[in-house]
């Protein structure tokens, strides 16, 4: 054999273990690029999960949110009835105030008002009285004198 076919066949041997070497690295490099696809569906799948839950979380948030905001409103609402209430029981104390006031005036004035008739009508009492004397002093007076009169000329 000479150099040129020793050359040949070395080359030969030599493009063979190559091709051999590139199928073996292209082989380890598709079993590796399938291992590392079924890592990135498996860490997708991890990801939808977690963004599913992200999202039921950020719905559980928002509820909680509004539950939160519609409380404040109602507890608003009950702040403000309860200034209302506070108002209008002003209101009310400065209406009793101001009937109180009327009724008691009105009793001093019925009261004034009484003790005045009664001394009228105690002064009317007095006035029968003595009317009721003079009408007897007035008859006895007649009945006396005309006898007095006749018996002393």
């Amino acid at each position: 054999m000479t150099i040129m076919e020793w050359s040949a066949l070395i080359a030969a041997v030599t493009f063979v273990c190559l091709a051999a070497g590139l199928l073996i690295g292209v082989r380890t490099a598709l079993v590796r690029l399938a291992k590392l696809q079924l890592s990135a569906e498996a860490m997708q799948a991890d990801l939808k999960q977690a963004s599913v839950k992200m999202g039921a979380f950020a719905d559980s948030a928002q509820q909680t949110v509004q539950t939160a905001h519609h409380q404040l409103q109602q507890a608003n609402r009950l702040f403000e009835a309860a200034g209302q209430i506070g108002d209008t029981i002003g209101h009310t104390t400065t209406a009793i105030h101001r009937v109180s006031s009327v009724i008691s005036q009105s009793a001093v004035k019925h009261a004034e008002s009484a003790a005045a008739e009664r001394q009228a009508s105690s002064m009317l009492e007095w006035m029968e009285l003595g009317m009721a004397f003079w009408q007897q002093w007035q008859t006895n007076r007649k009945r006396y004198e005309p006898s007095n009169n006749g018996q002393g000329e």
